[in-house]
């Protein structure tokens, strides 16, 4: 009885397949885009900020058109580092990858301004 479980076990155990899994490959990080280096856009951007709401058009990566003070407000690229800075007229929108500020004629409107 003992032989003939042994033989029946031999026999199994033959017909069994060893699987092997590949080792996993080591993943390669993405390097991520420092922010201020990259102007948003083009396209419509709706920012949520302390005093209010702030919907920005990016035209291209050198003008955008904010609606502010009841009309619309054009502004080009000053500065692209170490955040981007667009100003036109009494009007100059900061940004700096994460968080925006809009000041007019100097003062701070709309602060801490995120996606």
């Amino acid at each position: 009885m003992a032989r003939s479980f042994l033989v029946l076990l031999g026999l199994l155990l033959s017909s069994c397949i060893l699987l092997v899994e590949e080792p996993e490959r080591p993943v390669q990080p993405v390097t991520p885009v420092r922010p201020g280096l990259v102007t948003p856009g083009p396209g419509s951007f709706t920012y949520r900020c302390s005093g209010g709401t702030l919907v920005v058009n990016y035209l291209d990566s050198d003008t955008l058109r904010l609606f502010y003070d009841g009309a619309f407000q054009s502004l080009s690229l000053v500065r692209r580092s170490p955040t981007l800075l667009f100003s036109g007229g009494a009007y100059t929108w900061e940004w700096n990858g994460s968080r925006g500020t809009l000041t007019v004629r100097g003062q701070v409107v709309l602060s801490n301004c995120g996606l």
